[in-house]
Parts: structure tokens; sequence; C-alpha cells
């Protein structure tokens, strides 16, 4: 948080006539999404809101990290869903979090945060036919 409160301050130098910017992009938060035991999850789905309206940013970087909003500021409703394959071909772990938060920005570029978010946990499973086959 401090090298990005730093980067901001070397970023946006004032000038007579007002505010330098760098042209580079900031990004709004990072999700860090592991599961139960601490594993990063790849393939979470993510969606999210700003002061209500459907965001259109999202990415990832390195697995587990999840990537929203450019240069969005506001009211953030995220919504995560991950299933985490188990031992039981026919069971899997359900994960699932909705967090909330505020990013806000400066002169220049938002003021980014980052979330490791815990995700409730539900083990469901599909019935098995007479075969033994997950149905």
């Amino acid at each position: 948080m401090f090298v990005t409160l730093l980067s901001l301050l070397i970023a946006c130098q004032p000038k007579e006539e007002g505010i330098l910017c760098t042209e580079d992009f900031r990004y709004s938060a990072t999700l860090d999404i592991r599961d139960q035991n601490g594993t990063p999850v790849s393939d979470a789905d993510v969606s999210y809101t700003v002061d209500g309206n459907e965001g259109t940013y999202i990415d990832t970087w390195l697995e587990g990290e999840y990537i929203i909003g450019g240069e969005e500021a506001g009211d953030f409703v995220v919504e995560i869903f991950a299933e985490v394959d188990t031992e039981d071909p026919c069971c899997w772990d359900v994960g699932s979090a909705t967090l909330e938060f505020t990013i806000e920005a400066d002169e220049c570029h938002v003021i980014s945060q980052a979330f490791e978010p815990d995700l409730e946990w539900e083990l469901m499973c599909a019935d098995q036919d007479e075969n033994g086959e997950c149905g």
C-alpha cells in the first residue's frame, strides 16, 4: 500500500498551470482468491458493480490474483463464485463471497486496494446412478 501511495505522489507532480499526471493505467482492486486449504483458485467467476453500474474490467495476472476495475472509483460490490474438485469425482467444493468496499481517487488515478476474501465453502455432490456414474 505504501508503495502505491508513494508512486501516486511521484506520479502527480504539480505544475504552475495544474496537475501533471502520468498516463499509466491503475487497477481499482486486486483479489487474492484461495480455497479453504490456501491454494490459489485460478478459475473463479468474479463480477462486480461500481455505484450500481456493471463493471467491465476483470483480469488475472497471477494464479489466484484477480484484477478488477480499471481507473474506476466508487462503491464496489464484488460477487465471487468458485468450484474446486475433491477426491470424490461426484463431489466438489463450492465457495462464494460478496465484498463491498469503496475505492477513492486523487487528481490523477484511483487509489488501488488489495483484498483477500474469505469464501464460504460448501460440499456439493451429484447423485450416482446404478453404474456408479455421476449424474
